[in-house]
């Protein structure tokens, strides 16, 4: 049995089906771990196996470690979504509401949030989950509390008074200093303009400056970490559209019962705007984009900056906040990046990013075969860790989730449903040849 204290030990381990996403499927395959690296894969038998321990594993298929791309782990110890018929203006009206009630010094908040935090974290690496987006509003230490999953946290960064300063906030700085002594622990910093009505147009340029002189500080270190992404909520309502032109609407309103509107009106930008500027930091995520289709300018700026912009869906909370599901064909048709996330449990019940994924699949907007990429390479890649996870091939971390279907899949593309089947089961989720949950022996 190997258990998450351990040493890096070798071992092989053989199953019925391995998916590596980046290269054809293997059937009967083995996967060799050494030292965390996977240095070799292939059809059973081995050539060699160099009196290493040999686990079969039977009937189970071995993918890369999932990704999830957008969290909101503060709310992991919500027993149940807050009320999303209201849709998303009301919604936030809830959240701010809780928050307040929260962040009293009579709550401990700091507790509360860290060890929900941590609840999440655990709940992530059982759904086979080895990296996450998390949006950050506080001063947790994160590296103290990842539970060994590589984590991005992009620092949430907001605000309508005029008076805002422009340098980020000192909880930012302070992470941006220590970047390269936290990402020993597998945590990343990034940063998030949280959305187009919350944030004013300054910021969003003091954020991106900052991200790209993080990346040179790190390139003149020469680390192997010299991407800081950037990720905003974009187009999530119907209603943004209205209040970003007009500053009128449900978004006003709201902001008028919260108190949090300003004495004098805000500068407030585009929705194409923010996706070139989003573009400028190297890497950015544009998180929903549910109504980004009925905006023909911003989905000509999203075609044009494709290849340094990744769009991320979370299809229950969508659903759950709009009535619909994203518009995954559009978006397919811009060659932009379509990874997954599960946002918080706030607005949806658990963090499986697999359900996210089957949401869709059942809908018929996306087949078994391209969930698997947006839930492994394509998430990796808008976080910056497309070098760490989202495949399996030799020389790369052992970062690898390994499942049990109800029925041994015949086919890969069987095999690639299979993992998306809701009674496929978890067997244990590995980053870096080291087991982070589940059992394995």
């Amino acid at each position: 049995m190997l258990n998450p204290g351990q040493q890096h030990r070798s071992f092989i381990v053989r199953s019925k089906w391995l998916l590596p996403v980046t290269c054809r499927p293997l059937e009967n395959a083995w996967l060799r771990v050494e030292r965390g690296l996977v240095t070799g894969v292939g059809v059973w038998p081995p050539r060699s196996k160099n009196n290493i321990e040999v686990i079969d594993q039977g009937n189970t298929i071995i993918t890369p470690g999932f990704v999830n791309a957008h969290t909101h782990l503060e709310f992991s110890s919500c027993q149940k979504p807050f009320d999303t018929k209201g849709g998303l203006h009301k919604w936030i009206h809830e959240v701010v509401s809780w928050k307040r009630e929260q962040s009293r010094p009579s709550t401990a908040a700091h507790e509360k949030i860290a060890t929900a935090i941590a609840s999440g974290t655990h709940e992530s690496a059982a759904c086979g989950v080895v990296a996450l987006g998390e949006i950050a509003t506080s001063d947790i230490a994160y590296n103290e509390i990842s539970g060994r999953l590589r984590l991005r946290i992009f620092h949430e960064v907001l605000g309508l008074e005029r008076s805002t300063i422009k340098s980020l906030p000192p909880r930012v700085i302070s992470s941006f200093r220590d970047s390269q002594k936290i990402s020993r622990s597998g945590v990343a910093v990034g940063l998030s303009p949280h959305a187009p009505y919350s944030t004013q147009w300054h910021i969003g340029q003091a954020a991106v400056t900052a991200a790209q002189n993080n990346q040179a500080t790190c390139q003149r270190s020469r680390s192997t970490t010299c991407v800081t992404p950037l990720a905003m909520h974009l187009a999530e309502s119907r209603f943004e559209e209205e209040f970003l032109h007009n500053q009128t609407g449900p978004f006003r309103t709201l902001f008028n019962d919260l108190g949090i509107w300003p004495k004098h009106a805000p500068k407030l930008a585009t929705t194409a705007d923010w996706i070139s500027l989003l573009a400028k930091s190297g890497r950015g995520l544009i998180i929903h984009g549910t109504y980004l289709v009925d905006n023909q300018q911003a989905m000509a700026r999203l075609g044009c900056h494709r290849h340094t912009l990744a769009l991320v869906v979370c299809p229950r909370t969508t659903q759950a906040l709009s009535g619909k599901l994203p518009p995954l064909t559009e978006f397919k048709k811009t060659g932009v990046r379509v990874c997954l996330g599960t946002d918080g449990r706030g607005s949806n019940p658990d963090l499986s990013i697999r359900a996210e994924a089957a949401c869709l699949i059942e809908a018929g907007l996306i087949t078994p075969q391209e969930a698997l990429p947006m839930i492994t390479s394509n998430g990796a890649w808008a976080l910056g860790f497309e070098h760490r996870t989202g495949s399996i091939a030799t020389g790369r971390p052992a970062d690898f989730v390994i499942l049990k279907p109800s029925s041994p899949p015949k086919t890969s593309d069987r095999a690639s449903a299979a993992i998306f089947d809701a009674t496929t089961d978890v067997v244990c989720t590995f980053r870096g040849g080291r087991p982070l949950a589940g059992n394995f022996s």
